[in-house]
């Protein structure tokens, strides 16, 4: 991926089943954050806002970066880069040539995610999803 030229941002429909939860749900940053860290987390939402908006649909770089507050996108190793590789890794983004194909609504973490987070990070993923059953 260059730094320069726009990257088309592009959402990936839904998988069917089971409660998504969109950029601006409490359940993705009481749970999900934790789970992604604080520089993926915020590209993840910046490009899911992005993908659903409106709006723009292409992005560069430096602007998703400076978005973000990770600085320049210099080298392999800069924060932005190193965030969008997580992201991957979580199959929350596939960087694709010049297109970003994004999940903008996340699933429940999974048992083995949740197992990892601590105590009361397990409370709020229990109090979402059984909020979500009464009203199912």
């Amino acid at each position: 991926m260059t730094a320069g030229p726009d990257l088309h941002v592009v959402a990936v429909p839904a998988r069917r089943g089971g409660h998504l939860h969109g950029p601006d749900d409490p359940y993705v940053e009481g749970v999900w954050l934790p789970v992604l860290g604080p520089a993926a987390y915020v590209v993840w939402r910046q490009l899911a806002r992005q993908a659903t908006g409106a709006g723009r649909s292409t992005v560069s770089l430096p602007r998703l970066a400076a978005a973000a507050g990770l600085g320049r996108p210099l080298g392999n190793q800069s924060p932005i880069r190193r965030a969008l590789r997580r992201l991957e890794r979580f199959g929350l983004v596939h960087l694709e040539g010049e297109r970003i194909l994004v999940r903008p609504r996340l699933p429940y973490v999974t048992s083995r995610q949740l197992a990892l987070l601590d105590p009361e990070t397990q409370a709020i993923h229990r109090r979402h999803r059984d909020r979500a059953a009464r009203t199912a």
